[in-house]
């Protein structure tokens, strides 16, 4: 297990991992550092001979690093909120993203886990049981998070958005 052939791995899944985490943060540069740190932590394992199945690994390890990201930020903005009092006066998130796409807003408005399910159903096309797999979660969860993430959407985007239209 050499470098050149985790380069190999790298190059297989490297595009098809940042779509994912692109379509889960939003965030061009967090997707790229996301699947970045990913694949460094992934290597690791699979160096050892440890991992199995590399895309799915390296899936599991995009979602967690992005989920651990926002548990980051959450704590960085708790914190300075604190420091500095709270956010009375400044613009919401909402007024923020008005000059983005009503669907990307949409999106930001679901939990991170419903965000997930959503990318790796629709975008990936992954069967439930190994979303289930990579979130870490039951498929009677991931069922749960796909029906209500689309259930939300529809509330955000109105009655004629199709779940089938993420694709």
């Amino acid at each position: 297990m050499d470098e050149q052939a985790y380069g190999e791995v790298f190059a297989a899944h490297r595009d098809r991992v940042f779509a994912l985490a692109l379509r889960i943060c939003g965030d061009p540069a967090q997707a790229e550092d996301a699947v970045a740190e990913a694949f460094a932590r992934t290597y690791v394992h699979w160096r050892k001979g440890r991992v199995d199945d590399v895309g799915a690994y390296v899936r599991r390890a995009v979602v967690n690093e992005i989920n651990s990201g926002w548990r980051r930020r959450a704590v960085e903005r708790a914190w300075r909120d604190r420091r500095n009092g709270d956010a009375r006066g400044e613009r919401s998130f909402d007024e923020q993203a008005a000059d983005t796409a009503a669907f990307r807003q949409a999106l930001g408005r679901l939990s991170p886990q419903q965000r997930a399910a959503l990318a790796l159903r629709y975008w990936d096309d992954l069967p439930e049981a190994q979303i289930a797999q990579t979130l870490g979660c039951s498929v009677g969860a991931v069922k749960s998070h796909l029906h209500r993430g689309v259930r939300r959407l529809r509330q955000l985007l109105g009655p004629d958005f199709v779940a089938g239209s993420l694709r």
